[in-house]
């Protein structure tokens, strides 16, 4: 996770970027996602951080994706797929040096002096991570992690961008290394298109990242 904590606050740029963009690592069983593809959240999933007793948006937003990945809810006891849900923001510093991003990696962050900060706002790191676990054997079949850094401390405000960014390939990985039964794990950049007052933000950009 902290190698996609840094690739997230490159992915930043905070010298300025043309578009937002994010950082995803991807891992998967081969074979996920081929067959029956029902899923459902795994108990408390859906109303991890809840706000006044209301879900605060992240798992709407995961379910309105995956039905256009041709994902289906069903009842948990015949799911296909149980997912964990979690997800976090937290204050990033913009005093690191990023010197161990790949040469393919969304760089470009200026090093600051220690105790730095930008006038009036501080950074934030905001992340999702979606571990679907395949009923039949219990296994984790795939685990996605998205990661978005801004100046916006409200994490429902990235809730589009890190799905988007997240479920932009379901599975990612199709360039990944096989070790044992797995493929991955696998990097990527991810290009976002800048959110308009009523348009949440669409990928226009997936790169993988040289590891």
């Amino acid at each position: 996770m902290k190698r996609l904590w840094l690739l997230a606050a490159c992915a930043a740029a905070l010298s300025g970027c043309a578009a937002p963009q994010s950082a995803v690592r991807a891992n998967a069983v081969p074979g996920f996602g081929a067959g029956v593809r029902t899923y459902a959240f795994m108990d408390g999933s859906d109303r991890q951080g809840e706000r006044g007793g209301q879900p605060d948006g992240f798992a709407p937003a995961v379910e309105r994706r995956l039905a256009e990945l041709g994902f289906t809810a069903a009842p948990q006891p015949v799911a296909r797929y149980r997912i964990a849900l979690t997800h976090e923001t937290r204050p990033a510093s913009v005093g690191i040096e990023y010197g161990g991003c790949a040469d393919e990696a969304p760089c470009g962050a200026p090093a600051l002096p220690p105790g730095f900060e930008w006038p009036g706002a501080k950074p934030y790191v905001h992340s999702l991570t979606l571990r679907f676990f395949d009923r039949t054997d219990g296994r984790e079949a795939y685990k996605v992690s998205a990661a978005k850094r801004d100046r916006d401390p409200d994490p429902g405000h990235a809730i589009d961008a890190l799905v988007a960014s997240a479920l932009a390939r379901l599975p990612f990985g199709e360039t990944g290394t096989a070790t044992g039964d797995r493929t991955g794990p696998t990097d990527w950049k991810i290009t976002l298109s800048k959110p308009g007052a009523d348009a949440a933000p669409r990928v226009t950009g997936i790169a993988a990242l040289a590891h």
